[in-house]
């Protein structure tokens, strides 16, 4: 019966050790997520800033080159 109790015993450790590591390994995942959402934050800003510089340009091209066709 007291081969038993231990094994019992020592299954419980083992339980309550994978449980703690799987609440750190969560925890680490939880903060991996917020990191990724602030990177995909910034690369979404540095898109619109392209952007917003890219459409400008491209406007003023193609009017220039309208411009040109059209003095000819």
């Amino acid at each position: 019966m007291a081969k038993i109790e231990g094994a019992f015993e020592q299954i419980d450790r083992r339980l309550s050790r994978l449980e703690n590591e799987i609440l750190q390994i969560r925890e680490e995942m939880r903060e991996m997520r917020a990191e990724l959402n602030g990177l995909y934050k910034e690369i979404r800003n540095l898109y619109r800033m392209i952007i917003s510089v890219l459409i400008p340009m491209w406007v003023t091209i193609i009017g220039a080159i309208i411009a040109i066709a059209l003095t000819r």
